[in-house]
C-alpha cells in the first residue's frame, strides 16, 4: 500500500489461521479482487517481458474479460493451491516473491510452474468472503500478498506484492466466480 489513501486502511485479525477453504465448488475460473480497489479492479497475470506492463508483473487493472484476469485454482495435496491465469495456461503460476528480490523488484509474477514455496498459496480467512493470499515460501515470515494502485507513484509503480500481513485493505481479498 503507498499509504496515500485513508481510505484504504481497515481494522481485521491478522493472526496466523489456518488456510481457509475456498467458495464452493472452487472449479472453473474466477476473478481476484481486493478491498483497497474495489469491484472494478481485478488481479492480472502478465507474461515476463520487456515489453509487457511492468515487465510483467501481476497487477490490479480494471475489471475487463481478459484471460489475464481469470484464474484458476489448483489444491495440492499439502492443502497449498497453485495459481494459473487462462492467459497464459496449465505452464505458467503465480509466484510470490521476496521484496526487493531479484525477480521484477519483489513483485508478484507467473513463472514455469515448479515445485517451488513461493508458488505454493494459502488462502487464510479473513472476514466474511475474504482472503488474505500467503506463500509457504513468505508465511513464517508474516507476509501476504497486496494489491496495489497501477500508478508511477505507488510501491513497484503498481504491481502486486508480498509485505509484511497488516491492517490494510490491499491484503484483502475476495474471489467471485466467472460465469460459465
Amino acid at each position: 500500500m503507498d499509504g496515500s489513501d485513508p481510505a484504504a486502511v481497515k481494522t481485521v485479525d491478522v493472526k496466523a489461521q489456518p488456510a481457509a477453504q475456498l467458495p464452493a465448488a472452487a472449479s472453473g475460473y474466477y476473478k481476484l479482487k481486493t478491498v483497497f480497489r474495489g469491484e472494478d479492479e481485478c488481479l492480472e497475470g502478465n507474461r515476463i517481458d520487456g515489453n509487457s506492463t511492468l515487465a510483467g508483473a501481476a497487477f490490479q487493472d480494471t475489471c475487463q474479460d481478459v484471460d489475464g484476469q481469470a484464474w484458476s485454482f489448483t489444491k495440492r495435496p499439502d492443502g497449498y493451491y497453485t495459481l494459473r491465469t487462462k492467459f497464459l495456461g496449465e505452464d505458467k503460476c503465480l509466484e510470490g516473491n521476496q521484496v526487493a528480490g531479484k525477480v521484477l523488484g519483489g513483485a508478484a509474477f507467473l513463472d514455469t510452474c515448479k515445485e517451488v514455496t513461493g508458488q505454493m498459496w494459502k488462502f487464510v480467512k479473513a472476514g466474511d468472503n475474504l482472503f488474505r493470499l500467503q506463500t509457504k515460501f513468505r508465511e513464517k515470515e508474516g507476509e501476504c500478498l497486496e494489491g496495489n494502485r497501477f500508478a508511477p507513484e505507488s510501491v513497484l509503480k503498481g504491481a502486486s506484492f508480498m509485505d509484511k500481513c497488516q491492517n490494510v485493505t490491499g491484503q484483502l481479498w475476495y474471489v467471485t466466480a466467472i460465469p460459465a
